[in-house]
């Protein structure tokens, strides 16, 4: 039923599990265009979380697929895993919890959600279909740390 539960010496996953997949293609023309236009299709990914009871985190890391504007005819596919931890070391700097929840964490879960995304277009019927790039959330995180140095 459970995974294994991954722990270190900062903190404690406890369950992990697909919280929302969203996929539709509404007709025959959006699946005709999709077919043809899917590598134009970008990546978009959010990441949110909410303190549960006795110190318990939600995260909950969602990745959309989105058609450029001029595409009329869409399909849309969408997938939210949630990871529920615990930090367990009470020591750590605002900091180092924020990595752990932006990165470290969503790094362990990122390849369950792509290989689902990925199956389910390719059962689907876009046999091709590949993520452009692997999503690395430690490699964001730090891109992102240094856009937000570099403004100020």
């Amino acid at each position: 039923m459970e995974e294994k539960k991954k722990e270190n010496s900062r903190y404690q996953v406890i369950a992990n599990y697909i919280k929302d997949l969203s996929f539709e293609i509404p007709s025959p023309d959006c699946f005709i265009d999709a077919a043809q236009n899917l590598d134009k299709y970008e990546t978009t990914i959010d990441i949110s979380n909410r303190p549960l009871k006795n110190g318990i985190i939600e995260l909950n890391c969602n990745i959309i697929l989105k058609a450029p504007k001029e595409i009329i005819n869409k399909i849309h596919a969408e997938g939210c895993l949630a990871i529920i931890f615990k930090i367990t070391d009470t020591q750590l700097e605002a900091e180092d919890v924020k990595k752990i929840i932006l990165a470290e964490i969503p790094d362990l879960y990122v390849k369950k959600l792509t290989d689902l995304i990925t199956e389910l277009l390719q059962k689907s019927g876009f046999k091709e279909f590949k993520f452009k790039k692997e999503i690395k959330f430690k490699e964001l995180y730090k891109q992102q740390s240094t856009n937000l140095t570099q403004k100020h």
